[in-house]
């Protein structure tokens, strides 16, 4: 009897303490640096389009986009233009070659490359910290809203740091997939994109033009050179930087 009792306080004694996860391993949201655990309790408040789809930070409700490899967390903001700038216009602006960018902003053609990058960055970083502010004023809401990006902050992005995936949906027959999954040829009305912008672009990341899937670049490589195709989709028409940023 005595030793199941106290087979019994150590269980309770186990039960009684909170679970602790290695600090080093749990997710960090790349919009707002919140750490977050590695299993999020279901929140009964989420809308049922993101219901049991809840990877997201605990935060500000960001959507974490991870590595289908390793399922690391990938440093990717999803953002989308302002209302009154078409998909087709933001992509037409990211796309602009380097002197059209800096002509647009009066900038002298022998500009610092790194002085553009510290433009880039800062506007935004302004557009990220505007949506986290509209986040604080509305604690209510846990539906996951991309950051909203202005005119001059898309004329300012980088596009080797840009991901672009249009909706397969709005694909017509005669539609070309171009590296990154945009379209070369549009059907008749206005494609949705999605658009995320790597927030350290010293970390190499690959999306597969098929399946639309991320990966730490590196692996990716990896695993077409060992298998021959996607980790994921096992798509293997390759053709140069395909599996890049647009």
């Amino acid at each position: 009897p005595q030793r199941r009792s106290n087979i019994g306080v150590e269980f309770l004694d186990i039960y009684a303490k909170s679970p602790d996860d290695n600090p080093d391993i749990l997710p960090t949201c790349y919009k707002c640096g919140s750490t977050n655990p590695l299993i999020r309790a279901s929140d009964a408040k989420l809308s049922a389009d993101t219901a049991g789809m809840n990877d997201q930070c605990i935060s500000c409700n960001h959507l974490f986009v991870r590595c289908f490899i390793n399922f690391d967390v990938l440093p990717l903001i999803e953002f989308t233009p302002t209302k009154d700038i078409p998909h087709s216009k933001a992509l037409e602006l990211i796309l602009k070659t380097q002197h059209d960018r800096e002509f647009a902003f009066g900038l002298d053609t022998a500009a610092n490359e790194n002085d553009e990058d510290g433009l880039s960055t800062e506007l935004f970083d302004a557009c990220v910290l505007r949506s986290l502010n509209d986040k604080n004023l509305l604690d209510e809401d846990t539906n996951h809203k991309p950051v909203e990006v202005e005119f001059d902050s898309l004329s300012s992005l980088p596009r080797q740091d840009i991901f672009v995936i249009q909706a397969q949906r709005q694909m017509s027959m005669n539609a070309q997939a171009s590296p990154s999954g945009v379209l070369a040829k549009e059907s008749g009305e206005e494609t949705e994109c999605r658009f995320l912008k790597n927030v350290l672009p010293e970390i190499g990341i690959a999306l597969c033009p098929n399946c639309h899937k991320f990966f730490h670049e590196s692996d990716f490589e990896f695993e077409v050179l060992r298998t021959g195709g996607c980790p994921f989709c096992k798509f293997s028409d390759f053709d140069h930087h395909s599996y890049g940023h647009i």
